[in-house]
């Protein structure tokens, strides 16, 4: 192990989990019944090619929310329902944003999925890639986690150098894989896929489960990273280019991505500045497709691979291959069954709730541990279950369309998140200052 708790005072691992997160989020534009919209990008929104924390993805239709990161979950969720309000205020009154990771129903010769045409290099490559893999593959959406490790983290851990943090994000990265399939479990909420996106002759699930997104159905192209060393992860996407297995260093899909720097090379000479970790699901529950408990968990899980995890090395690349094997079995479980990981479950949920104790965070561990234990324990309690539950009787389709309305009505309804004390003028001004990609900074200087 690199890292133990006992090597560090308490105040030293409060710092470590009091890291950086931010949060992207990817939602379509559709239609209040459930279609793909075929409305324009909204011309209230800056340009897209500009816009620092509204975008547009990968299609047309498929809108991106970026948070700065920061060192507070609730901090950061603000930044993120401030942003959810702005994009969706700035729609046609027949759209809103769905709430599935997995495509709302497509026309049958895809004819609705879109490209998102931001730029001409991004379009062309967009194309390339459209061509190569099943275009429906690309309308998944989903939330990343984006973490780090602040000035002070690393002053505890006394990572000076490049190539002592590395050494840590590594280990992060490779916790991750290792329990994904936890994160699959947990946060999974993608049982079925809708009408069109399977073709007729396509193998596809044949009964509802966890997160068709996160088995070998979802979205990815099978070029796996190697975590072992900085030097090896850009080695791997590198040669996959090369040899044509990947068309960019950006199309590495990878759960984990190690960032830094404004090339992938320059991973090697800057070392990691994050991790972002791109396995969660949209949580149609959740207004802003994430839930507050889900950021702490993911927060409490990075901090303890920090600390706890093995050292980087050759053989951690067969750990992962062997753990996405154990991932794809629970993403194809029934949602309303437990997993059978369930004890190695609890025992991880356990041992991060001791490695926490005595420290003071600004969220309560306790209560965040004490969820996820009893989702663990009651699979009934997990999204993809409820909207099982949900589902019964409405279908699938017209139960998401139902929730997106009403999360709809509801963040338009809100005062504006962040500046509820101001009056309803000055927060149109800020709703207005949002759309036209105002900063946070300029907005409350």
């Amino acid at each position: 192990m690199i890292g133990m708790t006992n090597g560090l005072t308490t105040d030293g691992v409060a710092q470590v989990v009091k890291g950086t997160v931010g949060i992207e989020v990817e939602m379509h534009r559709a239609t209040k019944t459930g279609q793909l919209s075929q409305y324009a990008y909204p011309t209230s929104l800056a340009d897209q090619r500009q816009h620092h924390f509204i975008k547009n993805d990968f299609l047309q239709t498929q809108s991106e929310l970026i948070t700065p990161a920061t060192v507070s979950t609730q901090q950061t969720l603000t930044y993120l329902g401030a942003y959810q309000q702005a994009l969706r205020s700035a729609l046609q009154p027949e759209e809103l944003l769905w709430p599935y990771s997995m495509p709302p129903q497509l026309r049958g010769d895809h004819s609705d999925i879109e490209i998102a045409q931001t730029d001409i290099d991004s379009y062309y490559y967009r194309l390339k890639v459209a061509a190569q893999r099943k275009i429906e593959r690309t309308a998944e959406t989903g939330v990343h986690v984006n973490l780090g490790l602040t000035y002070h983290g690393l002053a505890a851990l006394q990572a000076d150098t490049p190539a002592a943090s590395n050494r840590y994000y590594l280990s992060a990265a490779a916790g991750f894989y290792r329990y994904r399939w936890l994160l699959t479990y947990l946060f999974g909420a993608t049982p079925l896929a809708m009408p069109h996106y399977f073709e007729a002759e396509e193998p596809a699930p044949k009964q509802a489960v966890r997160s068709i997104r996160n088995s070998h159905f979802g979205f990815g192209n099978g070029i796996p990273g190697h975590y072992a060393s900085v030097q090896a992860y850009v080695d791997q996407i590198t040669q996959s280019v090369a040899n044509g297995d990947l068309i960019a260093p950006r199309e590495f899909y990878g759960i984990v991505r190690l960032k830094g720097g404004t090339t992938l090379t320059d991973l090697v000479t800057q070392g990691i500045a994050y991790i972002e970790l791109r396995t969660l699901d949209l949580d149609p529950f959740e207004p802003l497709g994430i839930s507050e408990d889900a950021v702490n968990w993911v927060r409490l899980m990075f901090a303890y691979f920090v600390l706890k995890g093995d050292e980087p090395c050759d053989a951690v690349d067969a750990e992962i291959a062997a753990a996405e094997l154990k991932n794809e079995q629970v993403a194809l479980e029934a949602p309303d069954q437990p997993t059978a990981f369930m004890n190695e479950g609890l025992a991880l949920v356990d041992a991060v709730c001791d490695f926490c104790e005595g420290i003071t965070l600004p969220f309560n561990v306790m209560t965040t541990c004490q969820r996820m234990r009893e989702r663990l324990l009651n699979p009934a309690l997990t999204p993809s279950a409820r909207l099982m539950t949900l589902a019964n009787g409405t279908g699938m389709q017209e139960t998401l369309a139902n929730l997106a309305q009403a999360t709809h009505r509801d963040l338009l309804q809100r005062p504006l998140i962040g500046f509820e004390s101001a009056d309803k003028a000055a927060q149109l001004d800020e709703l207005a200052a949002l759309r036209a990609g105002h900063s946070w900074d300029e907005m409350t200087q």
